[in-house]
């Protein structure tokens, strides 16, 4: 215990449920020297049982004057999962620096509570794990059923391959938690029946919580177990394939919401996603000048510095140092665009439209924007408007004008555009199945406003003004959850599906646009060929003059 820094604080925390004839036994078996300490704290949870166990512990905690034990008693019973809670909030509301749980029913060892503290403060890991199943023989020794250890092995293999993870044991009651990961993580909103532990354990994986296992001997004794084998497996394969499906986008479950350090990643180098094809055009097209527009991190303005474009990016986050040349702060739902789109060559708007509530306005107002290249300064587009100078005189014949008009059309930059498909083949189906489920990622990202099929997302456009010169269907980037060559061969099918059926089986659609001139560009550059109003003034002036004489 020499090892145990002062600063830390470690809060003990019993669980109980009709466990009278186990307490008085538990406590006479913890280390008599973690009784009465500044750094040490007990705190017994009984579960609303029907048995007198937190009186015979109040007796024995008197009469060997104990004073750093508090014993509650839920008035209603909160589950094994939601007796956990209490203990986790007292933890992070009282500033404990960990809690370690151990079962009222004497299953788990107390001789090793010193033995938490010490792994704990030498390097402060997120989770510690007792670990029965260091060895079948161990387990088997300490009377673990045949049956519980191939379940035990079965579910811990299966969670392993889902997590990534390679621990000997997730069904383990005894473990500790520094309180900074419980703060970190919504755990009042886990079940309360016993996969608790497992939906914790998976929010840490989600976070990449730091994890270490410490052996433990087995004990099962005359204790009752109160968890039905087959219900908990079930719900523990079940909980573990959500968070499978919420890390690769399919579903979104708020137990993981918004955990992720990063939520959106580098898909420039999976085969077959749209930022891959994104910089396919940007090099066919020999862009030198890019404004990408939402360019989140800045993955592929890191790529596009590389193959010597300038990128400017605008985004209301700022990306990753060294990932572009210029980069501006905007809200694009509140905010003008801050750089002329007529500075570059080409526009990127990756995965941006299905966030606006209102994309059609935006796409117009950019549009219209345009017209900020013909003034001298920003200054007289706010101000009061000279219908004689607008349009140009009719004296250089048709031909150039209508040549100079199709000048304008071209400086216009190409927009590289892309957005989910709801109508792919899998919401489709969940749709039949009466199933519309959210996601952290994909086509029903829990963030987005708006939600396209290809006719609507072309429709759209074309109503906005801009010229549609090329439409690609994109598969799932299986290449960008799945590393190897499954991820690759599956991504091959899903980019052939998208190219035979795009309309059904892509996951994304992009396209390649062109902006029409905006109003004020028409208007600014009308052929003037006749003005009444400059008519009217000149034969008001004549006819004055005539008056005067």
């Amino acid at each position: 215990m020499s090892q145990i820094q002062a600063s830390h604080k470690f809060l003990v925390y019993v669980v109980a449920y009709e466990a009278e004839q186990h307490l008085y036994d538990l406590f006479e078996r913890i280390p008599y020297e973690l009784f009465n300490r500044s750094d040490f704290h007990f705190l017994v949870s009984d579960d609303a049982s029907s048995d007198n166990g937190p009186i015979v512990l109040k007796e024995w905690l008197e009469a060997h004057e104990i004073h750093n034990v508090t014993i509650l008693k839920n008035r209603v019973n909160q589950g094994y999962g939601g007796n956990q809670k209490i203990g986790f909030r007292v933890a992070i509301d009282n500033g404990y620096s960990c809690l370690i749980l151990l079962h009222g029913d004497g299953q788990y060892s107390p001789e090793l509570l010193p033995e938490f503290a010490r792994v704990w403060s030498e390097s402060e890991p997120d989770v510690i794990l007792g670990s029965r199943m260091h060895s079948v023989q161990s387990a088997r020794k300490g009377g673990m059923p045949y049956y519980k250890v191939l379940g035990n092995r079965i579910l811990t293999t299966y969670q392993n391959r889902m997590t990534g993870w390679e621990l000997s044991e997730y069904h383990t009651g005894y473990r500790a938690y520094a309180t900074k990961f419980l703060d970190s993580v919504p755990f009042e909103i886990n079940t309360n029946e016993f996969h608790f532990d497992t939906e914790i354990l998976l929010q840490a994986a989600h976070v990449n919580a730091s994890v270490k296992e410490i052996n433990i001997p087995t004990f099962y004794g005359e204790e009752v177990c109160r968890v039905s084998g087959f219900k908990y497996a079930w719900n523990v394969f079940t909980a573990t394939l959500q968070y499978k499906m919420h890390q690769l986008g399919m579903l979104c479950s708020l137990k993981l919401r918004n955990l992720s350090p990063g939520r959106y990643r580098d898909k420039t180098q999976a085969d077959y996603s749209s930022h891959a094809l994104a910089l396919q055009i940007l090099e066919e097209r020999q862009s030198k000048q890019v404004l990408d527009i939402g360019c989140g991190p800045g993955h592929i303005a890191a790529r596009c510095e590389q193959a010597g474009m300038q990128v400017t990016g605008i985004d209301c986050a700022t990306p990753l140092p060294g990932t572009m040349s210029d980069f501006h702060i905007a809200n694009l739902e509140q905010d003008e665009l801050p750089v002329s789109i007529c500075n570059y060559d080409t526009v990127l708007l990756m995965d941006v439209i299905e966030h606006l509530a209102d994309p059609e306005e935006f796409l117009l107002g950019i549009r219209n924007q345009a017209h900020d290249r013909l003034s001298d300064d920003a200054d007289n587009e706010a101000a009061e408007p000279d219908l004689s100078q607008i349009g140009s005189e009719y004296d250089t014949g048709f031909d150039i004008e209508q040549s100079e008009s199709r000048e304008l059309e071209t400086s216009l930059p190409v927009f590289i555009i892309s957005t989910p498909n709801i109508a792919f083949a899998a919401v489709r189906m969940n749709l039949l199945l009466g199933r519309f489920n959210y996601a952290e990622r994909g086509i029903l990202d829990i963030t987005h406003k708006r939600l396209f099929t290809r006719k609507s997302l072309l429709q759209m456009l074309s109503d906005c003004g801009y010229e549609i010169e090329r439409v690609r269907g994109v598969g799932v980037p299986f290449a960008a959850v799945m590393a190897g060559r499954t991820g690759k061969y599956l991504g091959w099918i899903a980019d052939l599906g998208a190219k035979i059926w795009p309309s059904l089986f892509a996951f994304q659609l992009l396209v390649e646009c062109r902006p029409r001139p905006g109003v004020k560009d028409v208007l600014r550059n009308a052929i003037r060929i006749h003005d009444l109003s400059q008519v009217g003034h000149n034969e008001s002036v004549e006819t004055a003059k005539t008056d005067n004489r």
